[in-house]
């Protein structure tokens, strides 16, 4: 049974409730030394008090836990939203100054190398351009902000990992539907999201979203919740969010396509602290549920491309055809890794699979078939003894 933690802020003690979270919940599965992304959300230049972005006050809480109590070393980052120049966002924020101020690192991701990787197993999503980082660290923190949203419902540890793609994909898994690429995406990513960690301190209700694609946004009622809720399972951790929120996580779309994969749990929970129950109702605006109706619309095949010169005055030239976004995002790079030289199976390619898809055979690396031509298994090879083919 998964354990979820739901703790109360006790007189603006962030540090001290993100600590009970996750020691209750259990810490995340990572040793001393390991290097972790803390993956909060940065969507916008907003403030941190209004429930659209994580409050930093509870990004630096876990990089401190993480750095005193468990000698992990945190990379903190994010990717905006389409329309905001990042390095706008994170100066206006002034994140690299904060979370330094606890001994962790900020990692521009508008800095950092983005490669195509393949999805072998997605429904919608078969490629995509993403944060090269995410399969060289440890494991990565999904740190998102307790907040709804018009299209999912909700948009918490999952949704959140949509940051680290390329700012360039996003319109395109709107276009696709949103909740399978969303959970594709996850699923590419399952054996590096070690833990989430959600933000109730400031959560957004009845979000208004505007341009130029769905941001920058703004809350139409902020609740300061002052909850933390902590878990290794971000499935389940989000499912009790959800149900926090008012909302019955087997309606949530992407948390029942992640639990009907087996990605995770959204019932079988044992929840721990403060009780699983509303503390408050959650629904989306009035232009939020318009938006969400044409939604549905433009993300079919038969009336896609009728909608779509609307979406693109609405919302700009990014605003590409479902045919073009399933073109793009269809198979990624076609080389295959081989074994080219001599190998001593020292073991390294097989450490360095983020999806445990190289086993040792008689002291020789065999691939499987779960590649998703991440291709650094090439890159860290001592012997330089494997190649793309």
């Amino acid at each position: 049974m998964k354990k979820v933690a739901i703790i109360k802020i006790e007189n603006d003690d962030v540090y001290g409730a993100v600590k009970k979270a996750i020691e209750a919940a259990g810490q995340p599965d990572l040793s001393s030394g390991d290097t972790v992304i803390v993956k909060p959300n940065l969507c916008a230049p907003k403030p941190y008090n209004i429930g659209v972005i994580t409050n930093i006050e509870v990004v630096k809480a876990v990089c401190k836990y993480l750095i005193e109590e468990m000698n992990v070393k945190p990379l903190v980052g994010d990717m905006p939203i389409v329309g905001w120049d990042p390095k706008e966002v994170y100066q206006k924020l002034g994140v690299k100054e904060e979370v330094e101020k606890v001994g962790a690192q900020f990692l521009d991701f508008s800095e950092e190398e983005f490669i195509k990787i393949e999805i072998p197993d997605g429904k919608k999503l078969k490629s995509v351009k993403i944060l090269k980082k995410a399969f060289e660290v440890d494991g990565i923190i999904s740190v998102p902000v307790m907040k709804n949203h018009f299209l999912t419902g909700v948009t918490l540890s999952i949704k959140n990992l949509k940051g680290l793609i390329a700012q360039d994909q996003r319109t395109k898994i709107h276009v696709l539907g949103l909740h399978e690429p969303v959970v594709d995406l996850f699923q590419a990513l399952k054996n590096q999201v070690k833990y989430a960690i959600v933000d109730g301190t400031y959560a957004a209700n009845q979000v208004k979203p505007s341009g130029p694609y769905y941001g920058p946004i703004e809350p139409g009622e902020v609740v300061k919740m002052d909850l933390i809720i902590a878990g290794k399972d971000p499935v389940a951790v989000d499912a009790v969010t959800s149900r926090v929120m008012g909302f019955d996580p087997t309606k949530i779309k992407i948390l029942s396509i992640a639990a009907e994969r087996g990605l995770g749990e959204i019932e079988n929970i044992e929840v721990v602290g403060e009780e699983a129950k509303p503390f408050k109702k959650f629904k989306a605006s009035f232009k939020g549920r318009i938006i969400s109706f044409m939604s549905r619309i433009w993300t079919t095949k038969v009336l896609n491309p009728l909608v779509n010169p609307l979406a693109k005055k609405l919302f700009g030239p990014q605003m590409v055809t479902l045919s073009r976004a399933q073109e793009e995002v269809g198979e990624g790079k076609k080389g295959e890794v081989v074994l080219i030289g001599e190998c001593d199976g020292c073991g390294v390619c097989v450490k360095s699979c983020k999806v445990n898809n190289i086993k040792l055979v008689d002291g020789k690396p065999v691939i499987g078939d779960r590649c998703i031509k991440c291709f650094i298994c090439v890159e860290v090879c001592p012997k330089s003894a494997l190649a793309i083919q």
